[in-house]
């Protein structure tokens, strides 16, 4: 018979389930260990905090069937002591099942099991802490996941969330992910958990995406005794420098997902008929590259087609006329001509009959002083600011079952476009109140850029859960439609192991 009990409704007080405890820690006749073994098992491990938990097991040896289980249970700290938490009665075949609901299990674990004068192993469940994560530009305006976000002094952003179960003083940072698999991370910011629970950090950005692909962020909760490294759902952005208000440029779609095709477009404020050459640069680098010219039309409008593949930063620029081409811009004026000098004036002619004398050499003119130099022309303000197009993936996922029993193995599969091979992929669950999704389990994805996250649900009832790509460099983040999974009750002897 299998019974299933939770904290709020223990049928022992807590002091006979103490007093049973006591009872099974005493010293046991010595061969009654060489024939009764009792297991332990605890799923999922990890878990984000506030996730159910199954613990079970088996009682080997003679008279295991209606045996009292009790449950013991150490949370975090070096000075803490095990004490007994809930208690249960082996079926026929010796097998018992504990479940700790949604909302129980909020720090790190150990536990271990004892009935019939033996008892478990212990084994430790992983908790991550639960960090949300929202994100609000200049004047406190939401900027919500697939936002374009600006570089410069004058935009400051505030990353802010809560962390459950807060701690005032813990360390959290802001991380940019910046490696082609989806996990590597670099920490661009910092700040801490306040009394309640909350953080908030404010951040200026100075590199735009079009250098390093698509700005996926999230903010992590470092471990500590409580808790494993926590972090929180990742979020998209597209960081850009400021337009220029002389020659703009903008998407039509942003971000687009990989197969679709886009349009660059924008205002030359020269007018009509100006020659425009739309560059490009990848998150593989090499510089932007020249891939298309058109010439502006009425009123200065104009617009290129594109079909990036990878996440692409895009620059127009004006071509100006050849008699002002300059490095610096417009052509230096020249200076002026110096003025010229006056002609000296010719001497008297001597009288006639003695020779006359030879009349004086006129003065020379003076030289004319050398006209002021030119000064340099301004610096040429026909570019665009650089505009980041994020490509997102194209992700399939199919889930192998949506009806299972405890325990019984789902597997989500699917494909990723452009190639994703070894990139990791999350899969991820809905949290009890329905309001954030975290983490449940890591994959990386397989060749051909298929990939395949079997996972096992142990709670009965209904969960929902997603495929997510985390982005990338390269491409940014994609998430599946939301799949229900229901998980059927199962008797305790078919969900524990029959051996070990």
């Amino acid at each position: 018979m299998r019974t299933k009990v939770y904290r709020a409704a223990a049928v022992l007080s807590a002091c006979a389930i103490a007093a049973v405890g006591a009872a099974v820690a005493m010293a046991a006749p010595r061969h009654a260990f060489h024939y009764r073994v009792i297991t332990i098992h605890a799923q999922p491990d990890p878990i984000t905090a506030g996730d159910p938990v199954t613990i079970f097991g088996r009682l080997f040896g003679p008279r295991r069937a209606d045996r009292l289980v009790i449950l013991y249970h150490r949370g975090p700290g070096r000075f803490a002591r095990f004490v007994p938490i809930q208690s249960t009665h082996t079926d026929s075949t010796g097998a018992y099942e504990f479940d700790r609901a949604d909302g129980t299990v909020d720090t790190n674990r150990f536990w271990f099991v004892a009935a019939a004068r033996v008892r478990s192993r212990v084994v430790a469940e992983r908790v991550m802490a639960q960090v949300t994560l929202n994100v609000t530009g200049p004047g406190g305006v939401s900027e919500p996941n697939g936002s374009v976000l600006q570089t410069g002094r004058g935009y400051r952003y505030t990353f802010a969330g809560t962390v459950t179960p807060g701690r005032t003083g813990a360390s959290v940072v802001l991380q940019r992910q910046n490696g082609n698999n989806g996990n590597n991370w670099n920490t661009i910011d910092r700040g801490s958990v306040d009394a309640s629970g909350n953080y908030s950090i404010t951040h200026v950005f100075v590199v735009p995406s079009s250098q390093d692909g698509d700005a996926t962020i999230r903010v992590l909760l470092r471990n500590d005794v409580l808790n494993v490294d926590s972090p929180s759902d990742t979020l998209s952005y597209e960081i850009e420098q400021t337009q220029n208000s002389k020659l703009t440029i903008n998407a039509k779609d942003n971000p687009i997902v990989e197969g679709s095709s886009d349009t660059i477009y924008g205002v030359d404020a020269a007018g009509q008929g100006q020659l425009l050459t739309l560059y490009a640069r990848t998150y593989r680098g090499g510089g932007f590259q020249p891939i298309a010219t058109t010439r502006s039309g009425s009123g200065g409008a104009y617009s290129f087609g594109v079909s990036p593949i990878y996440n692409t930063g895009y620059r127009v620029v004006a071509s100006l006329p050849p008699a002002h081409h300059s490095p610096h811009g417009k052509t230096a004026s020249a200076g002026a001509t110096g003025a010229t000098g006056t002609t000296g004036s010719t001497g008297s002619t001597g009288s006639t009959g003695s020779t006359g004398s030879t009349g004086s050499t006129g003065s020379t003119g003076s030289t004319g002083s050398t006209g002021s130099t030119g000064s340099t022309g301004p610096r040429s303000t026909r570019s665009s600011a650089v505009l980041f197009v994020g490509v997102q993936v194209a992700l399939t996922a199919q889930a192998s079952a949506t009806t299972v029993s405890q325990g019984q193995p789902v597997t989500f599969s699917g494909t990723l476009a452009p190639d994703k091979t070894g990139h990791f992929i999350y899969l991820e669950r809905l949290n009890e109140a329905g309001d954030a999704w975290h983490i449940i389990a890591v994959a990386q994805v397989g060749p051909n850029s298929v990939y395949a996250i079997p996972y096992r649900f142990f709670e009965p009832g209904t969960e929902y859960v997603r495929v997510k790509f985390p982005g990338g460099p390269d491409n940014q983040g994609a998430v599946s439609s939301p799949f229900k999974i229901t998980v059927n009750l199962i008797p305790a002897s078919s969900l524990v192991p029959s051996t070990g």
